[in-house]
């Protein structure tokens, strides 16, 4: 699958958060989506993830439209938003389970489905644990296992890595491998650059809502050491 980005761009009353970034990344690529607090990365990510809608530009996921077909590309994308929002008393396991009931897995199938989600992230231990007592980087677990729950092909990820312990940073880096090599097309936010350097394919760095650079990590890091 190929995702672009074209000239995309999102405007309130007095600021320009997104200022028309266009970009690409393709099925099995880890993408660093790189700047400061405030660059526009968020709003960027909510436009691709259908939450906002574009001022103008557009996103397409092969050929299907975010603008035209939110519905669709629904379909085939999974958010993973910087946290876990808050919920009254549920569990782990009711909270996925839930999500695999929104997206139509019914039966036996979710069952397997979720639990086999739950194997993978490494949260079957804290399955019935209630999600307003998870740390972090559990949290951050369980955001990844809702967005996978429909097996989408493109995974969308706010600084997910924010906030964590080196532990958890490293089982989240082990996890996006397994992903991309799945085939699975990652974009991950992060503010720091040398957080992503050791799992991302390519870079795409924003500023002011503009697009400054985009290409592999030794390309930019290079042109970098050359200034």
């Amino acid at each position: 699958m190929k995702i672009e980005v074209v000239r995309l761009r999102k405007h309130f009353v007095n600021a320009k958060a997104v200022d028309d970034i266009s970009f690409t990344f393709n099925s099995g690529e880890i993408i660093g989506f790189v700047g400061p607090n405030g660059a526009g990365k968020t709003t960027t990510m909510r436009m691709m993830a259908t939450l906002d809608e574009p001022t103008d530009g557009d996103v397409f996921f092969d050929d299907v439209s975010v603008v035209e077909s939110p519905e669709r590309v629904r379909e085939l994308m999974g958010y993973v938003p910087e946290s876990l929002p808050g919920h009254r008393e549920m569990t782990v396991h009711e909270y996925l389970d839930f999500f695999a009931r929104a997206y139509g897995v019914r039966g036996e199938q979710r069952r397997k489905i979720v639990e086999e989600i739950e194997e993978f992230t490494n949260l079957l231990g804290i399955r019935d644990k209630f999600l307003n007592d998870l740390s972090k980087g559990m949290g951050q677990r369980v955001c990844l296992a809702r967005a996978l729950v429909h097996d989408p092909q493109v995974l969308i990820m706010d600084e997910p890595a924010s906030g964590l312990d080196p532990r958890a940073r490293v089982e989240l880096r082990e996890l996006l491998k397994v992903l991309a090599t799945q085939g699975k097309a990652i974009l991950i936010s992060s503010h720091i650059l040398t957080e992503l350097a050791e799992i991302c394919t390519g870079t795409v760095i924003i500023e002011r809502g503009k697009l400054l650079k985009a290409g592999s990590l030794q390309e930019i890091t290079k042109e970098e050491c050359s200034h």
